[in-house]
């Protein structure tokens, strides 16, 4: 292991990215961990409800959880099996699932959560005064093969639990009122959720914290794009993640990757080996790592992932005192369109501050991100790049921008990170591709392209000239360019440069002729550059 460790270091210093995190990923897909791999519902003993929930009402109004819970209890007696519903509304509150159980929902079929508060008390719960804390709505805990399957709806019906959470904070009140989670697995091996619909959960909707084998494939999950804190998939401290073919239209996180705190028995990080692939997001904050990432993450993958609408696209987030290793993660085949702030990396939350931010001391919760590569990415229609910002003591190393577009009113702020890009686009309504702030900004800054911030043109050379005279020009991102001569009344002379340009330096040479082909007299000359509503000028002389 040290050996192919030592190996997977040295290729990711020679930019083999791909190869190292297929090895990484590999490594951990195959250590066993005298874990049992997944058993499919037919290599276990059945417990199949056919067309209904023995003694459900499936109607959307009685309250069916005894009998659902009964029906699970069942199954997990037997040694596990399929729990199925069918042909009905199933209001229920709170279940709890167990080893080897599938949740079964047809097309036909929709759950209900329950909009009651007092239906997630704890059982024995003083119900005359407010909770300490509420269950969740699907639960599982400590328990393996677990799947949720069908192509049928589980809604949340989050409305009320939103409308509290807004009245206080209409109120400025600093505790929000609880809410439960719509699927919460904790400590569990082996989960898969496919194919289900999920729709308006009072909180987050998936949330997995410390489960190991975790497949999410082909959900769709959709709240309101103001419905507070209604994340879509959240693995919490996971290993071995799958995320593919989801469509995520939220108030929230997309997708949040954590780590909250570190793992003994995964001394690396506590969340590692992930990868997010062929999702669709809309709305939503994001494909996010954070904010507590204290245990660290290593390993992840995000692939041929299109966002649309979204406030962000790539995001990482923490803060000191709330963070840890970000590491080898690649963003690939990435497609944008109106998203806020395509790239927002930071290591502040939930605000980035000036940058005379004071250098503090690093210690164990200090953010640190590293070995990040962003590559084949297209982003169009942006207010804003958005941000690439380090601490003044720690800062963001080996990032790596490959093959990106960006075409947005603002570039990307870069603070305090070591950058290096090549092949690179930014079609920029205002200032530069890449804005380089204060505070250590360029401290290690490596370029493998010519990175041109903005529009320029450069005195000519020679200058005074006889016969000819060049002049270099540079242009930031795609655009219509014009060169023009004009003699000393004003008059133009010579068009040298009329058509669309991509980023670059160039050079163009003008030999004193004029556009009926004469020579022009000596005299001062002044030569003008046109491009994006900006206006270059600069004069030079011919001498005969």
């Amino acid at each position: 292991m040290t050996i192919l460790k030592k190996i997977i270091s040295i290729l990711f210093k020679k930019h083999y990215y791909y190869l190292s995190i297929i090895i990484l990923i590999l490594l951990s897909s195959n250590a066993s961990y005298g874990l049992k791999r997944f058993r499919s519902s037919y290599e276990i003993s059945i417990l199949d409800t056919a067309n209904s929930i023995p003694g459900a009402y499936a109607d959307g109004i009685h309250n069916d959880t005894k009998a659902i819970q009964t029906a699970i209890n069942s199954a997990v007696s037997a040694g596990g099996g399929i729990v199925r519903f069918s042909n009905g509304k199933y209001l229920c509150g709170p279940i709890t699932l167990g080893s080897n159980i599938t949740l079964q929902i047809d097309s036909s079929a929709t759950i209900l959560a329950s909009q009651r508060e007092f239906d997630y008390y704890y059982p024995n719960a003083d119900t005359t005064k407010p909770p300490s804390s509420l269950q969740n709505f699907i639960y599982a805990y400590k328990s393996v093969n677990i799947t949720i399957t069908g192509s049928g709806v589980i809604d949340g019906q989050g409305q009320p639990w939103w409308d509290s959470v807004n009245v206080a904070k209409a109120k400025g009140l600093s505790v929000l009122p609880l809410r439960p989670r719509l699927i919460y697995i904790s400590k569990c091996q082996h989960i898969l959720i496919d194919s289900i619909s999920l729709r308006n959960s009072p909180m987050f909707h998936i949330s997995c914290d410390y489960c190991y084998d975790l497949n999410v494939n082909h959900v769709t999950i959709t709240a309101p794009s103001n419905s507070p804190n209604t994340d879509g998939i959240d693995p919490g401290g996971c290993h071995h993640v799958r995320i593919s073919y989801c469509k995520v239209d939220n108030g929230d996180d997309n997708v949040a990757v954590g780590s909250s705190s570190k793992d003994p028995s995964w001394p690396n990080a506590s969340a590692s080996d992930i990868i997010i692939s062929n999702c669709t997001f809309l709305h939503g904050h994001g494909c996010s790592i954070g904010s507590y990432t204290a245990g660290g993450v290593d390993s992840m993958l995000v692939d041929s992932c299109t966002f649309i609408g979204t406030t962000n696209g790539l995001r990482i987030k923490s803060e000191r005192g709330r963070g840890g290793n970000i590491r080898n993660v690649i963003y690939n085949n990435i497609n944008m369109t109106g998203v806020q702030y395509p790239i927002w990396i930071a290591s502040y939350y939930p605000d980035i501050p000036s940058p005379q931010d004071p250098l503090q001391t690093v210690n164990s919760s200090t953010p640190y991100y590293h070995d990040l590569t962003i590559e084949n990415l297209i982003s169009t229609n942006s207010p804003s790049i958005g941000y690439l910002v380090g601490l003044p003591e720690q800062f963001l190393t080996n990032i790596h921008f490959h093959n990106v577009s960006f075409s947005a009113n603002t570039g990307l702020i870069v603070r305090n990170a070591n950058i290096d890009t090549i092949n690179n686009s930014y079609k920029i309504t205002s200032g530069p591709g890449l804005i380089f702030q204060v505070n250590g900004t360029l401290t290690g800054m490596k370029s493998k392209d010519n990175i041109i911030h903005n529009f320029k043109i450069m005195q000519n050379f020679p200058n005074p000239f006889n016969p000819s005279t060049q002049i270099k020009y540079s242009i930031p991102h795609q655009e219509f360019v014009t060169i023009k001569i004009f003699n000393i009344l004003g008059e133009e002379t010579k068009t040298l440069v009329s058509e669309e340009k991509n980023v670059g330096e160039y050079t163009v040479t003008w030999n004193g002729i004029d556009e009926q082909g004469k020579q022009v007299a000596s005299g001062i000359y002044f030569y003008e550059l046109i491009a994006e509503n900006q206006t270059l000028i600069k004069k030079m002389l011919l001498l005969k």
